[in-house]
């Protein structure tokens, strides 16, 4: 498949569901759109399977970025794509945070540090089970800083969950500012080893790097961490990097900017 295209329609995807909804956290689902990607349609996840009780488990743990989660399930058949018109409005299943009313959900997130503890209970489950499914968990840095990971990543590693993928999308901020404003996490590489976790480092908008992060961490004999590193906000020019659009979408003629980067008309924002 090509990753770049497929990428590509899917951040005009999730432009769609901000320019209709006025709402929502837009630079931080554009921060993990490729790890999403890589992982629905890179061929890392069991794909036949997806439907199934022996499916991997995909857990967004920064569940504030699910519009992009939002956009690759829709791609991938879980839910028709017209639903994402109707992202964080009434009567929707599709609101700010994920929600298991919609098909492709694994659990509910939003308070962070809590998707990675309930993704080692799916981890330990196929293990205790002997099914063969992984599960792979998309956190934040900036939630890194919840000391309930670090309680999540001991008990992965204690217990020998080789199965369990995690991908920190490395972006360098939090809601309000620069993570080393706050509270550095830093080095997070040398963290996870301590905890006894096999670390792997790449780019988190190179889907080779990505596809070689994930085949390696298949072949790993304990749980593993693959530290992407990406920029907030990727895609639309004036909100990359900036911490200004952590929880913000964009007005007026800054969508004609938008428009303009992406070569298309604000109308064709309205449909599918």
């Amino acid at each position: 498949m090509d990753l770049e295209k497929i990428a590509q329609d899917l951040r005009l995807d999730i432009l769609r569901m901000f320019y209709l909804s006025g709402t929502g956290h837009m630079a931080p689902a554009l921060s993990c759109v490729d790890i999403f990607t890589t992982l629905y349609f890179g061929d890392v996840i069991s794909w036949d399977e997806r439907f199934s009780e022996d499916r991997d488990r995909v857990i967004l743990s920064k569940g504030h970025a699910c519009a992009a989660l939002y956009a690759v399930l829709a791609r991938a058949g879980y839910f028709p794509r017209e639903e994402l018109l109707t992202f964080y409005q009434k009567n929707t299943h599709l609101g700010g945070h994920p929600c298991v009313a919609l098909h492709g959900i694994e659990t509910a997130t939003g308070a962070l540090g809590h998707g990675i503890c309930f993704a080692t209970g799916t981890a330990l489950a196929a293990k205790l089970d002997e099914k063969s499914y992984r599960t792979y968990v998309v956190m934040g840095d900036g939630e890194s800083q919840e000391g309930s990971v670090w309680e999540a990543a001991a008990f992965a590693a204690n217990q020998g969950l080789s199965n369990m993928t995690v991908v920190v999308d490395c972006n360098g901020l939090q809601a309000s500012t620069y993570i080393d404003d706050i509270s550095p996490i830093e080095p997070l590489k040398n963290k996870w080893q301590s905890f006894g976790w096999a670390v792997l480092e790449c780019s988190g908008h190179n889907f080779s790097e990505l596809l070689h992060a994930f085949g390696r961490a298949k072949e790993m004999d304990r749980p593993t961490v693959i530290l992407a590193r990406t920029i907030k906000g990727k895609g639309v020019s004036f909100a990359e990097n900036n911490p200004a659009w952590h929880s913000r979408a964009p007005k007026g003629a800054e969508w004609d900017k938008i428009c303009g980067e992406y070569h298309i008309e604000k109308e064709e924002l309205t449909h599918l």
